[in-house]
């Protein structure tokens, strides 16, 4: 026994519906950070302040090993199809995960020369940025 049943194509209205729920959806999620930005503007005493170094170093020991996974599936991909943008992508996710990784390093050193530490985050999405501007 076979049952072939064929699909309608969906209504000028329900088409239009469903693009604006999906716009609307984009639009929420893109907005998240400002709720959170405002959550924290409206309901959280300035005065209180969270320091933890060790969570930080480990966050961005996270983000370093995560880099360089990424830095080794673009070099594979690089190696097996010589495509020059994957190039650039490795280098860029390679410039970020060493100098990131100093940025980690100097967590410790925030107190006594901040310049040390926050310098390094920036500094490694900049060298990602212009690494795979670069590729482009």
């Amino acid at each position: 026994m076979h049952a072939n049943v064929a699909a309608k194509e969906p209504t000028g209205a329900a088409q239009l519906v469903t693009r604006i729920y999906a716009k609307l959806l984009l639009t929420g999620f893109a907005l998240v950070p400002a709720y959170l930005i405002a959550y924290l503007y409206f309901f959280q005493d300035p005065s209180l302040k969270f320091e933890n170094h060790a969570f930080h170093e480990l966050a961005i020991a996270a983000a370093t090993l995560e880099g360089v996974f990424v830095t080794y599936v673009c070099w594979r991909c690089y190696r097996l199809s010589g495509e020059p943008l994957l190039r650039w992508l490795t280098l860029g996710f390679l410039g970020f995960s060493l100098v990131y990784a100093l940025h980690g390093a100097f967590t410790g050193m925030a107190h006594h020369n901040i310049w040390l530490f926050l310098l390094y985050g920036p500094a490694s999405r900049l060298t990602m940025s212009i690494l795979i501007f670069v590729g482009q």
